[in-house]
């Protein structure tokens, strides 16, 4: 278990960023920072954007954190050695165009004080790697199918689907059904307006959920805020997991993104069906993180999300503006979150009362339990890192609705 204090590690709001990069384990692709004078203020800089290690491509974020004894009056962005602004106050962020081209790129970032003291922060994005002996991975499907009734179909064989990937028909080489296991990702916004009944309907449903998982299923939660609170290993005994979320209080704001992004990375390397069920009741305006740079990570993951989505009011979600982003930019990034929930193969669960709350805990682990997993291996992997849209079909079986991943990156 790990639980993570406000007072004690993060002291601002991009800050956070780089306590997720540790616990993530990415921060060493972050170059040090390298002070550029021997005398003077303290000067550190750090990159919040791009993430690390992340091929970047077309318009991208450039965005850092500088810490310094006294006032900062410039930060002065360079990509590949051209000069692409001066930011004079925070937050030091820009946008720059770096082309399509599949190449490495190199981003500066160059902080100055007011008494002239500097301090540079570096990183490198790597290219999309194209080797010439192609390694085929097996593309997993966790695929759900239902009536027009919503009625879950359970009766389907292996026979009953076509899988169409970039619209090529694909062979099936395995296909279950039943009792497949999972670990799940229970990501919960404990922000300040989750206190009362809402922790209370939330921690019930974690409970409901646990109570239902088979000893081959494992399950971590993650309780977030503005900030990461706690997170746990991944167990298959639910009274540790339990423990944490009965300490927790509910506090702060609301960072979607960021934490995400955490659920998405925590889940690499587990063997099985990937799952993260997110519940919350706000929209995000503290993350660092963009919905795009979550996006990347979804797309290169087979796990599948599941927001429970509390709105008690059941009025329309209002657009909002914050420090970070305007009225316009915050609708995209709600909408991309949405976009990422339903191309996982998942859904979003609206929940107008939290007399619901627990209910819908017990919806998503009965779905998880009737899913059937096809998986193949592509026919025409090439490793260029381009998106591959893939269908599933029933052409004996009209009438039914499918729901399943909508496609992948081929990396």
């Amino acid at each position: 278990m790990m639980a993570i204090s406000a007072n004690s590690v993060i002291r601002d709001r991009r800050a956070r960023l780089l306590a997720l990069g540790l616990l993530v384990t990415l921060a060493s692709l972050v170059s040090i920072v390298r002070p550029d004078r021997a005398a003077g203020a303290a000067v550190e800089v750090l990159f919040l954007s791009p993430a690390p290690a992340t091929p970047l491509f077309g318009t991208v974020d450039l965005a850092v954190n500088v810490r310094s004894d006294e006032a900062v009056v410039k930060v002065v962005f360079t990509v590949d050695g051209k000069r692409a602004g001066e930011v004079k106050k925070p937050p030091f962020r820009l946008q720059w165009d770096v082309g399509q081209e599949n190449v490495v790129h190199r981003v500066q970032a160059v902080a100055t004080t007011v008494s002239g003291a500097t301090a540079t922060a570096e990183l490198t994005s790597p290219a999309v790697v194209v080797n010439e002996e192609i390694n085929v991975a097996l593309r997993t499907l966790f695929v759900t199918v239902s009536g027009s009734d919503g009625r879950r179909i359970l009766d389907l064989s292996r026979d009953d689907f076509r899988v169409l990937d970039n619209g090529v028909e694909q062979k099936l080489v395995t296909f279950e059904r039943g009792e497949v296991p999972f670990n799940a990702v229970l990501l919960l916004d404990t922000s300040e307006s989750m206190r009362g009944a809402r922790i209370e309907a939330s921690r019930a449903g974690v409970h409901s959920f646990l109570t239902g998982m088979k000893d081959v299923d494992e399950a971590s939660l993650v309780l977030f805020s503005d900030r990461l609170l706690a997170a746990t290993p991944f167990h298959s005994d639910r009274k540790p997991l339990e423990t944490v979320l009965a300490k927790t209080n509910a506090e702060g704001g609301t960072a979607i993104n960021d934490h995400l992004y955490l659920a998405l990375k925590l889940l690499d390397g587990h063997v099985g069906r990937g799952v993260v069920v997110l519940f919350s009741d706000g929209t995000d305006v503290q993350s660092v993180l963009s919905m795009q740079e979550v996006l990347w990570k979804e797309r290169r993951s087979q796990s599948l999300i599941y927001w429970l989505q509390l709105n008690e009011e059941g009025s329309r979600r209002t657009s909002i503006s914050s420090a970070w982003r305007d009225f316009a930019a915050n609708d995209r990034e709600f909408r991309d979150l949405q976009r990422a929930v339903i191309e996982s193969g998942g859904r979003i669960e609206g929940i107008s009362s939290i007399a619901g709350v627990e209910g819908a805990f017990k919806e998503i682990l009965s779905e998880l339990r009737d899913q059937y997993v096809l998986g193949f291996y592509p026919s025409h992997a090439r490793h260029d890192g381009k998106w591959h849209e893939v269908k599933i079909r029933l052409p004996d079986r009209a009438g039914l609705n499918v729901r399943a991943r909508g496609g992948y990156v081929d990396y």
